[in-house]
């Protein structure tokens, strides 16, 4: 073990510049221009006369790779490229190459192993998904496998065989936690279609042992609703019971997250679908996505209902936007309510649209 001497001498994190390529590591402020080669090869250009080119490569759902890929990936970037790749915060793969000759080796050689470049342009540029089954206790549908899905559908929009009129980002979260990204132009949400249920011996592992305390006491799986859709109340045998009171849950799965033994039916589970989020200074600005289609369900392998709804928002995108507006711009354009109508899905208390003060960026800082 390292003594507290020595941690203290490591530096955390490490400075960005130690570990990278000469030719980026002497061009870091310096690049001033790009040129795009296809769908997932840029340029980019220094004002010293460098040129770097970056092959952008499909990553795995939660980026989730063997150490016998990751290898593999090595071994292409050492041998075609400039020794050095990268992992975006989307999942995908970024390998460097010093000419156009070896980006195309590199896109060559990914693509044997079964990967697709692309994801820039006007372009799908990524899928995100949060980890779901793989490490989480809380997640309520498989985020990666319902990524993969749709990565098998969206190829085309990935490769830029298919345009877009603008870029385009999924996520995918398997749970209202939304660790998959609740900022992105298209998000499904993991999300349970019914109230839960609980074990009444077991669920007295989460609540106070004597009802007394309840005077001063919440229960913490009571706290966590977010719309007192949980009643505690004193048992005759002066133990503390619970009630989920069903037309008031919304289903967002708080208090599982504090009690395991909360039971939810798996036969209910499904995804909402929200649209018209990002992050970006362009257009109508930063926006939040929302909701357009309360629930789904969610049924592996094909999940073949959300398939169906993000292929058809895309279709209606496709069709009716003007060059370079996003999704947000779009509805910002045409009215969130002619996409209700275009997806035949009827307007409720569960999706009406709500104003939205878009705009909000550096823009507003900048002189005028």
């Amino acid at each position: 073990m390292s003594t507290p001497s020595q941690r203290l001498k490591k530096t955390l994190p490490v400075p960005y510049t130690e570990h990278l390529p000469d030719i980026v590591r002497r061009n870091v402020g310096r690049w001033i221009d790009r040129r795009f080669h296809g769908a997932g090869i840029v340029e980019h250009i220094s004002d010293t006369g460098d040129r770097l080119f970056t092959v952008k490569v499909g990553g795995t759902p939660n980026v989730r790779f063997s150490t016998e890929t990751l290898r593999k990936f090595a071994d292409i970037a050492d041998r075609d490229g400039a020794h050095s790749l990268r992992f975006t915060r989307s999942g995908q793969v970024e390998i460097f190459a010093t000419d156009l000759e070896g980006a195309l080796r590199v896109k060559a050689e990914v693509e044997k192993i079964g990967f697709y470049v692309g994801g820039w342009g006007n372009t799908l540029w990524s899928i995100g998904s949060c980890t779901a089954y793989l490490t989480c206790t809380t997640a309520v549908i498989d985020a990666p496998s319902l990524t993969k899905v749709l990565y098998d559908h969206l190829v085309p929009y990935f490769t830029g065989e298919v345009a877009l009129p603008s870029k385009l980002r999924i996520n995918v979260g398997g749970c209202p936690t939304g660790c998959g990204g609740l900022v992105a132009d298209i998000v499904l949400v993991g999300h349970y279609g019914a109230a839960p249920g609980f074990d009444p011996e077991r669920i007295r592992l989460c609540l106070p042992t004597r009802a007394d305390v309840l005077d001063t006491v919440v229960p913490e799986v009571q706290m966590v609703c977010p719309v007192n859709a949980i009643r505690s109340f004193a048992k005759a045998d002066g133990s503390v019971g619970i009630e989920i009171l069903e037309k008031k849950c919304i289903g967002c799965g708080r208090c599982k997250d504090v009690c395991d033994h909360i039971t939810w039916d798996p036969e209910k589970t499904g995804v909402a679908v929200l649209v018209g989020g990002k992050s970006s200074n362009t257009g109508v600005g930063p926006t939040l996505a929302r909701v357009v289609v309360p629930w789904i369900p969610a049924r592996p392998p094909e999940f073949r209902e959300a398939v169906a709804v993000v292929r058809k928002i895309i279709d209606v995108w496709r069709a009716d936007a003007k060059p370079g507006e996003r999704v947000a711009d779009y509805l910002a354009r045409v009215g969130i309510e002619s996409l209700f109508d275009a997806l035949h899905v009827p307007m409720t208390r569960w999706n009406r649209p709500t104003d939205l003060d878009t705009g909000f960026g550096v823009r507003q800082f900048l002189p005028r």
